[in-house]
């Protein structure tokens, strides 16, 4: 399986994204500092943003721009760190799904990056970061009624379909991260206002996490426009 992100490389050419592949994992054992981790998270992230919306954090402002380069209204369909990070900051919670999840949603908010991640055992072929050439159909988390793309949209897609629509803003359900998920891959996307020793260390926090929680051999890389196919296994 390769990460390939030629699709997007000259229209965003700053773009760089954090890979992470696992394989043998435990995802049905509970972590137990996971609440520890959320609110460690939540006090981070209220910290880099200050007073200010967190809509003008440099992170989030950048995604949002992003957004709306590929025909997106950011207020109607939020990047996914932002979403997160609103809500987290307003209820003081994170959401509790299993424990990949849960681990890279920590690190979604404490760093203010959007995040992702497939079963990749569903996943058909490679993992393309591309445009959508529009009416690609694709099934949301946690849906029944399939949606299609439009054209110029950024998506991470397979060989055989869309497995996130809007970059980053709702992954597929078919391809979910599960309890009973034993190999998966995430990404780490971060903008050309994203430094990179920021995307490094979410990974490097993320793998620590999930050796902790889940056990597993991993393997990790960044993508992007000096290296924009990546092998993960």
């Amino acid at each position: 399986m390769k990460c390939d992100i030629t699709g997007i490389i000259d229209a965003y050419p700053g773009v760089h994204l954090g890979v992470l592949y696992g394989e043998g994992l435990d995802n049905m054992t509970p972590f137990p500092d996971l609440y520890r981790l959320q609110k460690e998270a939540i006090t981070e992230a209220q910290a880099k943003i200050g007073d200010q919306p967190a809509t003008k954090h440099p992170h989030i402002a950048s995604w949002r721009a992003m957004y709306r380069s590929f025909g997106t209204k950011p207020s109607d369909y939020r990047p996914s760190a932002e979403a997160l990070v609103r809500r987290s900051l307003k209820t003081g919670k994170l959401p509790v799904i299993n424990t990949a999840v849960d681990l890279y949603n920590v690190v979604s908010v404490k760093y203010i990056i959007p995040m992702g991640g497939f079963d990749a055992d569903k996943v058909e072929g490679d993992i393309y970061l591309r445009e959508s050439d529009g009416g690609e159909v694709f099934t949301p988390l946690g849906a029944s009624i399939q949606e299609e793309t439009f054209r110029g949209e950024v998506v991470y897609a397979d060989d055989r379909r869309i497995l996130t629509r809007r970059w980053n803003y709702r992954d597929a359900d078919e391809t979910k991260i599960t309890d009973e998920t034993r190999n998966l891959v995430m990404f780490i996307d971060a903008s050309p206002e994203i430094k990179l020793d920021c995307v490094e260390s979410a990974l490097d926090e993320l793998l620590m996490h999930l050796e902790e929680g889940c056990g597993g051999n991993y393997t990790k890389a960044v993508a992007d426009s000096d290296e924009p196919v990546i092998r993960l296994h």
